[in-house]
């Protein structure tokens, strides 16, 4: 599954559209929600990730992988 950092870009949300539509996997609007919020959304969709698109000055630059567990716990995968 594909998100963004929260208030992101016109242009951030666009590019986590396109990879998750080119990965053929669903894509969700961060807004407020939480973390817990997208690991529980992604784990009823079947998930095992989440990739979040990050930004710096209004401009995506990296990606960080939130690894889900099979009993819904979380980590932080960045790199």
């Amino acid at each position: 599954m594909y998100t963004t950092s929260r208030y992101a870009s016109t242009e951030t949300r666009e590019l986590a559209k396109k990879m998750a539509k080119e990965k053929e996997e669903p894509y969700t609007a961060r807004g407020k929600k939480t973390i817990d919020q997208l690991v529980d959304f992604a784990r009823r969709k079947g998930e095992e990730n989440i990739t979040v698109v990050e930004e710096h000055e209004k401009k995506p630059t990296t990606f960080a992988l939130i690894q889900i567990d099979e009993l819904g716990r979380w980590k932080w995968k960045r790199g």
